[in-house]
């Protein structure tokens, strides 16, 4: 009789773990391939790295996801999370700049600093001209100091190289 209370209590153990552990998995996986399945260009997705992108190209074993306009990069399938829907989309990008009615037009942050930096390459432009005229009206005059006399070297004595070691037999 209690050979047949624990086949009994195996059995419930086992359908237990099979409704809480491995059906659940079974469900979520054909989710996940339906998902892939439906996945046309254009979609916006998420990352398992967390990015955000949109499905450029579809292929068997890999996508083509641009992050960014003119930045796109290739990647397994598996590397889809999830298909993001527009509601959940926080911020909203495009690659034409409008202005706001009203408001006056603000350079980018990239723009900003091509300006920056032109502007600090015309002054040092501007220094490297002058120090050439410097140099035309001025000879140059090599000072060149005569390296110091390195001292005699002596290598170290010679060592006596240590008896090789035995095995002894024991």
């Amino acid at each position: 009789m209690s050979g047949w209370v624990w086949l009994i209590y195996i059995v419930v153990i086992g359908g237990f773990i099979y409704l809480m552990m491995i059906r659940p998995n079974q469900k979520r996986a054909a989710e996940q391939k339906q998902m892939m399945d439906a996945i046309q260009p254009g979609a916006r997705v998420m990352l398992t790295s967390g990015l955000f992108g949109t499905i450029q190209a579809v292929g068997d074993q890999q996508m083509v996801v641009e992050l960014a306009p003119g930045m796109a990069v290739t990647v397994v399938r598996q590397a889809i999370a999830r298909v993001v829907p527009e509601s959940e989309e926080e911020f909203e990008y495009t690659d034409d700049h409008d202005q706001v009615e009203g408001e006056a037009a603000e350079p980018s942050a990239i723009e900003a600093a091509k300006k920056d930096a032109d502007e600090t390459l015309d002054g040092a432009d501007a220094t490297v001209d002058a120090a050439a005229e410097d140099d035309v009206e001025k000879p140059i005059v090599e000072d060149v100091a005569k390296p110091a006399e390195a001292p005699d070297f002596e290598p170290p004595a010679a060592e006596e190289k240590p008896a090789p070691r035995t095995r002894s037999k024991k």
